[in-house]
């Protein structure tokens, strides 16, 4: 009778254990389903917070090029100014300054060193039509000039080889006006300098009425 009630016992003892060792194992498996849910959930929202953040850096990237971009074209505008169309007068001055920039300086302000434009020329067929700046002495102290449209065609007595004045010829040759604005003609201290030469620049007709 013992025996049989020790036995059931033992027997009720081992069925309590293993259900507490299933339990445990659930209780366990739960916690580690929950935890890795979790962590997955972390990984997720981690990686998305990366993608955002790295979408916002790129476009406040793109944006500060955008913004330089327009920084830099808006500079360049307004470091570029635009040469202003010349007169008859002021294109002879700046062809002066590209072919004869010396001679120019050194007479300019004499009374004898005289602008004429075309219609007042009293050369020959050759020069008709043109207008010329001379320092009033032999055929090689004038240079002929005519402006037409976007080209200035201008003539310069060339002495012979010998260095005979009188036997020489006449050399013709083209330059763009926007060429001789562009590089003479654009900041405005380049205008100062141009529009000093030729306010000293006399006529030529006032010049042979007083001489």
């Amino acid at each position: 009778m013992n025996k049989k009630i020790l036995s059931g016992t033992i027997v009720l003892l081992s069925c309590g254990l293993l259900a507490g060792c299933g339990s445990s194992k659930s209780t366990s498996s739960s916690a580690s389903s929950s935890e890795s849910t979790t962590q997955t959930s972390t990984q997720k929202h981690s990686s998305t917070s990366k993608k955002s953040s790295s979408a916002k850096s790129t476009s406040s990237s793109e944006a500060s090029q955008s913004t330089s971009s327009i920084s830099d074209s808006s500079t360049k505008t307004s470091s570029t100014a635009t040469p202003a169309k010349v007169d008859d007068k002021t294109a002879g001055i700046l062809l002066l300054l590209l072919v004869e920039p010396n001679w120019m300086k050194q007479y300019i302000g004499n009374d004898f060193f005289c602008y004429s434009p075309a219609g007042e020329n009293p050369g020959g067929s050759d020069t008709a039509g043109y207008s010329y700046i001379t320092a009033n002495g032999d055929p090689s102290s004038f240079v002929y000039y005519k402006v037409d449209g976007e080209n200035v065609t201008y003539k310069m007595w060339v002495p012979s080889a010998s260095g005979d004045v009188a036997g020489g010829h006449f050399e013709t040759k083209t330059v763009s006006l926007t060429t001789l604005e562009n590089d003479y003609y654009v900041t405005q201290s380049q205008k100062n300098e141009v529009d000093g030469y030729v306010h000293q620049l006399n006529r030529e007709s006032d010049y042979l009425a007083n001489h």
